[in-house]
């Protein structure tokens, strides 16, 4: 019978940490380059911008995660079992109540979104699936970041929602 800690322990056998490095070294190189050849006048397709934005935000993940979960020196061990430490008992209880509240607020903010696309359909100002495309494909300063997928989320959540308001049940008319 394998045993899930055998399993774990002959998938970090091999050498992923050597390949991972090769992988953030030719990242980092890739990157050079890529900073060379944009010049600071340059009106760049927005979704190049996207694409160099999300890379830089997952390799700055993944640093953020060595430093903070991975113990120093050659070992290289995870802390798999124990999650960081609240700085005391209060914090805690302070940050539950305050994470509820911060649900409720997103619970209306997610509410007050789908009213503003169902008016819109309703009104025929635009279709379905222009919602959909604007969120994708719109200018990027017109929103923060993490809001562009919030909206996507709630527009994949509702979107079956639309076809009654649409011609023949179709998303576009």
């Amino acid at each position: 019978m394998i045993k899930l800690k055998d399993l774990y322990e002959s998938h970090h056998d091999r050498n992923e940490g050597k390949m991972a490095k090769h992988d953030a070294m030719e990242c980092a190189s890739d990157s050079k380059d890529v900073s060379k050849m944009i010049q600071d006048e340059m009106d760049l397709p927005e979704w190049l911008e996207a694409k160099i934005t999300k890379s830089a935000d997952y390799m700055n993940s993944v640093k953020d995660y060595l430093s903070h979960h991975v113990v120093g020196g050659d070992n290289m061990k995870e802390d798999m079992d124990t999650p960081a430490k609240y700085s005391d008992n209060e914090a805690k209880l302070h940050i539950d109540a305050d994470i509820k509240k911060m649900s409720k607020v997103l619970g209306k903010a997610s509410h007050d979104v789908i009213k503003i696309m169902m008016d819109g359909v309703k009104n025929r100002r635009y279709d379905a699936l222009d919602i959909q495309r604007g969120i994708k494909f719109g200018p990027f300063n017109r929103t923060h970041e993490g809001e562009r997928p919030f909206m996507s989320m709630l527009w994949n959540k509702v979107r079956s929602g639309f076809r009654r308001y649409s011609p023949k049940g179709k998303l576009r008319k």
